[in-house]
């Protein structure tokens, strides 16, 4: 599984994207997805993040995009809320429009990486 940050995001914050997405992609066993790309987008109006689902034509590539203005602990939140969504729609399961859970789980399992040294 491959995992790209956008060359238009914030140089700072791109490796801190990359290494969450790494993590995250095994974490939740996202062996099918070939590509996410993490763009680091101040333009995003309204939201903190959002994401795109799986592009057959793209080589199962995914798209989330991530606004830079937040504090370090949002910013890998954002990230990781954005990957439930990804196994939402890798696993087919979900309830509503999935964001109870996307909700329920990013603080958890961003203070879960902390705890493991990711950052």
């Amino acid at each position: 599984m491959t995992y790209v940050v956008s060359k238009y995001g914030d140089r700072e914050l791109q490796p801190v994207a990359e290494k969450a997405g790494h993590w995250l992609a095994e974490f939740f066993a996202l062996k099918d997805v070939k590509k996410v790309v993490i763009d680091i987008n101040p333009d995003l109006v309204d939201c903190w993040g959002e994401c795109g689902e799986r592009d057959e034509t793209e080589d199962a590539t995914y798209e989330i995009s991530v606004h830079p203005k937040q504090s370090l602990r949002d910013f890998i939140a954002t990230i990781v809320h954005e990957f439930v969504h990804i196994k939402q729609w890798e696993s087919g399961e979900w309830d509503g429009d999935g964001e109870a859970e996307a909700n329920h789980l990013q603080y958890t399992i961003t203070d879960r990486m902390w705890k493991e040294g990711v950052f």
